[in-house]
């Protein structure tokens, strides 16, 4: 999360060029879906269910419901990405262990229509992660290359 707000600033300052800071943004949602995805029991996946959370609602993103896409708001994700760096650091600095257990979701709690979405995504058999095969077992399995 301290990465995207970094992102954002070097954004600010021109030094990403013409980059596109919206798409930092979306690739960013799309990594917490994919995470939870993994599951939500663990801390990982509860840290992304507190980002999931903190996010909605600060409004940083809409769901059509008739589309069951979701949509990123630029200006909202800024002000949720200061918010929620502020939040986290200064629980962190703080050291204070109630405001970290008191923020993070239960480990099994979910947004019922994330939950939802995600089983839809598991139904329509979309791979939670991407699996090369490789080695020399593959190789000499396949095709001999051309030389």
């Amino acid at each position: 999360m301290l990465g995207l707000y970094l992102v954002t600033q070097l954004h600010d300052m021109k030094e990403l060029g013409n980059a596109d800071l919206m798409d930092n943004y979306v690739t960013f949602l799309a990594g917490i879906f994919r995470s939870v995805r993994f599951g939500a029991a663990d801390a990982h996946g509860r840290a992304n269910l507190a980002q999931f959370e903190f996010f909605k609602a600060a409004g940083a993103f809409s769901r059509d419901a008739a589309t069951g896409t979701y949509r990123v708001d630029a200006d909202k994700m800024r002000s949720a990405i200061n918010a929620y760096c502020e939040k986290v650091l200064r629980i962190q600095g703080d050291g204070d262990y109630a405001a970290a257990v008191a923020f993070l979701p239960k480990s099994d709690s979910m947004d019922p229509q994330l939950k939802t979405d995600l089983d839809g995504l598991a139904t329509a058999n979309i791979p939670t992660d991407v699996v090369f095969k490789q080695g020399m077992d593959v190789l000499q399995a396949g095709a001999a290359p051309a030389h």
